[in-house]
């Protein structure tokens, strides 16, 4: 499934478009959590609702052609867990779901931060 040569991507390998589709939810994840940071509270319980279709997609990704990683299942699980307590924060930051990205990004995740 590694598909890194050094710390670049390879464009060529069979899994690329899949990095790339994880890349796309990831980023749909974030622009959700942007929103949420700037929305009133009240509308944040309405957004963070609006995430379960990309997780629902990161699971079946993983599912599909990642081996159904059990690390990539936890991550998108504490993904999950922290947009819930955004949505829950007085004064939400992005800093609470950065880490959960991150693992997602990692080399036992997703591998999108080499692209």
């Amino acid at each position: 499934m590694n598909q890194l040569a050094g710390a670049m991507l390879d464009l060529d390998h069979l899994q690329t478009a899949h990095i790339f589709t994880a890349s796309r939810l990831q980023d749909a994840i974030l622009a959700l959590s942007k929103r949420m940071i700037s929305a009133p509270a009240s509308d944040r319980y309405i957004l963070s609702g609006e995430s379960e279709e990309p997780l629902n997609e990161m699971r079946k990704l993983n599912l599909e052609h990642f081996g159904g990683s059990q690390f990539i299942f936890a991550a998108i699980d504490d993904l999950q867990a922290a947009l819930q307590r955004l949505a829950a924060e007085t004064h939400p930051q992005l800093g609470t779901i950065m880490p959960s990205l991150a693992r997602l990004r990692g080399k036992d995740g997703f591998q999108t931060d080499f692209i």
